[in-house]
């Protein structure tokens, strides 16, 4: 029987984004309409109200924007690197990038324990696409990518356009129930071994004035129990890549983080749903008798039940994150941030980023 998918609510995510691109031209037109005004009227040589000049301004200002933000680059010749393919997103991304023209290197974690899903990859695609054995979190896998890469380029290319994080390893949990390994392994798959791919990689990237699409959540912003190691480590690559898109601008290479819906990052990218609650059931026994007495059975329980929403939930619709994503690969002036989410999600973050967190705390904390 196949999954049952979220009614998803609209997707009002583009109005946001061409909002943000025309925030600056407006307040551009409305100071200049002003100077000009003010200039023109001291000197008597016209009595031109700066409202009619702001409109003048704003008409030819939108316009250029709208241009602008709409332009898309030539797909083909042009290759792409997809990590993370043993999953939903990764896997329909590549699909959809092949479509569009682009020579894609589809990495795989595991490339033997899912022939099912290359094989269906490759049928479903042209000769074009690659599929890796890119586990990135083992150096060796790194380097055998960056060669088979470097060799397969498409005639004429000088490097790589984009590479796209698009791995995840979600950890669920009590900050004081996960064990360090298992912090360790989310950080490592999460964070640094994004760091070191992209170090890798990058000299084929600056060669194409490419660029580097980071796939954080929106957690990243909001502090949320349970979620606390997937929270620090969204934060720590948005901030990497912020630091990152500074020191590549001298070689025009754009960095673009695209935030996903808690829904999205939580339910659909995990590979073993059943193998979280076994996680979290290894997490309980692992804790000192101690700990386990002050939480108590009954409390590890309720939260037991608050993953399962994680687990068990309809199969989520992957539309916002995969325009995003596309968007960000194809535009020829991408935006920094892209945050296909709902509304919902959307405010909430609103509110974490620019009210006192008193506030939000009174909100959002049960």
């Amino acid at each position: 029987m196949p999954a049952k998918k979220v009614t998803e609510e609209p997707d009002d995510s583009q109005t946001w984004e061409l909002l943000e691109r025309c925030l600056l031209p407006i307040a551009f037109s409305h100071a200049v309409a002003v100077i000009i005004s003010t200039v023109l009227n001291t000197l008597g040589i016209s009595q031109t109200s700066s409202f009619v000049l702001f409109l003048l301004f704003l008409s030819l200002s939108i316009g250029f924007t709208l241009f602008y933000h709409n332009l898309k680059v030539t797909a083909p010749g042009k290759a792409v690197l997809v990590t993370g393919c043993d999953s939903r997103v990764g896997c329909a991304l590549a699909k959809r990038l092949d479509e569009l023209g682009f020579t894609v290197f589809a990495g795989f974690t595991n490339k033997f324990d899912n022939e099912d899903r290359v094989d269906n990859l490759k049928k479903d695609t042209s000769g074009r696409l690659h599929a890796l054995q890119l586990d990135i979190t083992n150096e060796h896998d790194i380097h055998s990518a960056f060669l088979y890469v470097n060799e397969n380029l498409p005639d004429g290319a000088p490097g790589l356009w984009a590479l796209i994080h698009a791995n995840a390893w979600i950890t669920l949990g009590e900050c004081e129930w996960v064990p360090l390994s298992v912090v360790r392994k989310s950080i490592d798959t999460n964070f640094m071994s994004v760091a070191r791919l992209t170090q890798v990689f990058l000299p084929l990237i600056r060669r194409c004035k490419g660029r580097i699409i980071l796939v954080t959540s929106i957690l990243a912003r909001i502090p949320s129990a349970i979620r606390g190691v997937q929270c620090a480590n969204g934060a720590a690559l948005e901030a990497w890549g912020s630091c990152l898109r500074l020191e590549m601008r001298r070689w025009g290479v754009d960095v673009v983080v695209v935030e996903t819906g808690e829904y999205v990052a939580g339910n659909s990218w995990l590979k073993d749903n059943s193998a979280l609650l076994n996680q979290a059931r290894d997490m309980w026994v692992q804790l000192e008798p101690q700990t386990r007495k002050e939480y108590g059975e009954e409390l590890f329980q309720k939260e037991m039940l608050s993953l399962e929403k994680y687990t068990k939930g309809p199969e989520a619709d992957l539309t916002r994150v995969m325009r995003a994503l596309v968007d960000g690969t194809t535009k020829t002036f991408p935006l920094k941030r892209y945050t296909p989410v709902t509304r919902k999600e959307r405010l909430q973050a609103f509110v974490s980023d620019h009210l006192p967190k008193s506030i939000y705390d009174i909100i959002y904390t049960d």
